[in-house]
């Protein structure tokens, strides 16, 4: 791990408090958690990061989002050998990775989240940390997200229903995260479906309902972990080669 000596910045980020997930062995997981209030511009500086010129006119709270996100990205980066604090910017705000690298980032407000791995052993990788939705936030959100089969199935789940939600809205972020590399475009919620969610051992199967390119057809199906607490969610899919 790169070292944090300088006041500011330890008070701005820390290591995370969130309960680790069980992952494949071939990846590397660091989370953070960061103080917005401590977040001041000087801190790329402190921390090597290059300042993007996208963000000259973003407020504080993009700009700590994104620094928090790439300080965990550079030290997910580093347990694979890889030393750099230059991760641009490509199309639609994507991360560029180094060459034979998958990693995928997520933030809250609080906390940030990467996962990376050589693509040697990993073929598809996301990642998607969620604060609970209230019950209201999820019935203005839901018919976008989930279909009525899977409300169905959500209400039937040892989770209260928001939570499920919450959980499968998260999983399909990271669904999204996994398979963009390999899309290119953008594609809805209703391209994949909840078809297993066991509270037992923390893990989930998503269902492709469409086909988004030749070799990603519909009827695949990736599986995912996942863990919370009391005030969050973290969704992981990860496909070995």
């Amino acid at each position: 791990m790169l070292a944090v000596n300088s006041d500011a910045v330890s008070a701005f980020i820390a290591p995370s408090s969130f309960p680790a997930l069980d992952y494949d062995n071939n990846i590397t997981l660091v989370g953070y958690d960061y103080r917005l209030a401590d977040y001041q511009q000087s801190l790329f500086s402190e921390l090597a990061i290059p300042f993007p010129a996208s963000l000259s006119r973003a407020v504080n709270k993009r700009q700590g989002e994104y620094l928090a996100g790439r300080y965990a990205a550079i030290q997910a980066l580093a347990e694979l050998g890889i030393n750099t604090r230059n991760i641009p910017t490509g199309e639609h705000r994507s991360p560029v990775w180094p060459e034979g690298i998958l990693a995928s980032i997520t933030h809250t407000s609080t906390a940030a989240f990467c996962v990376a791995a050589s693509k040697r052993a990993i073929k598809y990788l996301g990642i998607d940390h969620e604060n609970w939705l209230k019950a209201d936030n999820v019935a203005e959100i839901k018919s976008s997200i989930i279909n009525e089969k899977e409300e169905v199935f959500l209400k039937q789940s040892d989770m209260s229903f928001e939570q499920a939600f919450t959980l499968v809205f998260s999983a399909k972020e990271s669904l999204f995260k996994a398979l963009y590399p390999g899309v290119g475009y953008y594609f809805d919620f209703s391209a994949a479906e909840i078809i297993d969610l066991n509270t037992v051992n923390n893990s989930l199967c998503l269902r492709l309902t469409e086909t988004l390119t030749p070799a990603i057809t519909a009827g695949a199906r990736f599986n995912g972990q996942f863990i919370f607490d009391e005030s969050a969610v973290q969704t992981l899919i990860c496909e070995p080669c």
